[in-house]
């Protein structure tokens, strides 16, 4: 059996990114994931994803604070670009309550922005189009973050650094141990360690009931689509055109520009199936790729609604408050755990690495994690029980 002093379990943004830094703080560290870096069967693939201040809770604008330079240098240290300015365009009826909000967190958190009439963001960027009775919040620091690559740079970084890495192993089950953890894969072969991050995305509430912990997450396929630039001169790269968040449906609509692929991505946001368990697949909703299209066919003046193409999915792990859960077993203190992203934690990824890193070496987090709390939950049961919801 084959020894460490922490194994980190699973690959994704913040498995990698916790490894990263465990790596360039010395020990022997091992990560374990069951597929290859960057595969497309959970939530850390892609292009570009979204990176923004816009939200309307302060603790995750000061985190996004902390993980611009962090994604700066991240990109220095890997030798390649992994975030790229665009700025983001919010968008919404005017007065809608989460422009509002956004508005009001930005003067408390200092950021700078600008409200954009209809008809200034259809002259200002000819991508869109809004109608009469809208308005947008222009952030200028909003951007992409390029995916797959990141993830892959993760891996790379880590393995230059000394971090042992394995893949193609998938666990079976984890035995705690007064002093640390065995962890024993369908393959037969096992692996200790003194301390364990998990960082499985959506098998990780099978893998928690392993260690009788109930997370209250659930798991949905969500589903995006690229839509062909019908304009022969108008540019819908990144770079040239911002990314978005639409809050005119009861779900938010979102996207970014062209990256690698040849056309805008599209998503809608909170809307998709609910699975079972991360290792089951639905086929693709018509009734959700329509609304997207009927999106497409408002906002968009320059793509072919018509003709969506490259229609992929992508798993949600999504706690009751869509907050994440980032804390240590509240029975074993050897045990971290990063789980419920709810579809908005790739930004963060190289300072969740840091706070994962902290927890597993009881170094002080650089954010305070109480809305992380796994403690939280029980409130909520509380709650649940008193009101009768």
């Amino acid at each position: 059996m084959q020894s460490y002093d922490i194994i980190v379990l699973g690959g994704g943004i913040v498995g990698a990114a916790t490894a990263e830094a465990l790596s360039r703080r010395g020990g022997r560290v091992l990560l374990l994931d069951q597929y290859e870096p960057g595969h497309t069967h959970g939530s850390s693939h892609g292009d570009g994803r979204v990176i923004r201040y816009d939200y309307a809770e302060p603790f995750y604008v000061e985190m996004a604070k902390l993980a611009y330079p962090l994604w700066a240098e991240l990109s220095q240290r890997a030798g390649e670009p992994l975030i790229q300015q665009t700025g983001l365009l919010s968008m919404g009826p005017i007065d809608h309550p989460e422009l509002i909000t956004l508005k009001n967190t930005f003067a408390q958190t200092q950021i700078s922005y600008q409200s954009l009439t209809a008809a200034e963001v259809n002259q200002r960027f000819p991508q869109f189009h809004l109608e009469a009775g809208a308005e947008a919040l222009y952030q200028p620091q909003g951007g992409v973050n390029f995916a797959t690559p990141a993830v892959k740079a993760l891996w790379r970084l880590a393995q230059t650094n000394g971090v042992t890495t394995m893949t193609g192993q998938r666990i079976q089950e984890i035995v705690v141990q007064q002093a640390g953890v065995r962890l024993r894969s369908q393959s037969g072969e096992s692996w200790q360690a003194g301390r364990l991050v998990l960082a499985m995305g959506s098998w990780t509430p099978k893998m928690c009931r392993n260690l009788n912990l109930e997370l209250p997450l659930e798991v949905t396929q969500e589903q995006l689509a690229y839509f062909p630039v019908t304009h022969p001169t108008l540019s819908h790269r990144v770079g040239d055109m911002p990314v978005f968040v639409d809050y005119h449906a009861t779900n938010a609509f979102y996207g970014i520009p062209q990256v690698d692929i040849p056309g805008v991505k599209v998503g809608w946001h909170h809307t998709g199936i609910p699975l079972a368990g991360p290792d089951e697949r639905q086929p693709w909703h018509e009734d959700i790729l329509q609304g997207i299209q009927e999106f497409v066919r408002q906002r968009f003046p320059h793509l072919d609604a018509s003709a969506p193409f490259n229609l992929v999915t992508c798993l949600y792990t999504n706690t009751p408050d869509y907050h994440f859960v980032l804390d240590r077993h509240p029975d074993w203190s050897h045990i971290a755990i990063a789980a419920g992203f709810s579809g908005h934690g790739f930004k963060f990824g190289p300072l969740l690495g840091q706070i994962m890193a902290a927890l597993a070496l009881d170094e002080t987090p650089p954010v305070s994690l109480a809305p992380f709390a796994i403690s939280r939950f029980d409130e909520l049961n509380q709650l649940q029980r008193r009101t009768g919801i």
